[in-house]
């Protein structure tokens, strides 16, 4: 079956476009009907920049990470 852009809504075209006819229909399967968020770009950024601090961090070097990732020190250590 092939699907037609007036099978899927205005509203999810681009996620359509993105991800491809047998993805989009994965998705439904899996998640249809019910309220799913996602979460914004810059989080998904975030997360992986603070793993990635913490994984460099080294006890000492926390004002080089800081100016490195445009941060305060403050910043850091929280992260840390």
């Amino acid at each position: 079956m092939k699907l037609q852009r007036d099978d899927i809504g205005y509203k999810l075209e681009n996620l359509f476009e993105i991800v491809g006819e047998e993805k989009f229909l994965e998705i439904s399967r899996m998640y249809g009907g019910s309220n799913l968020y996602i979460p914004t770009f810059s989080s998904v950024l975030r997360n992986g920049r603070n793993r990635e601090i913490v994984k460099r961090y080294n006890g000492v070097n926390a004002s080089q990470l800081a100016k490195e990732y445009g941060m305060c020190v403050n910043q850091l250590n929280r992260i840390i």
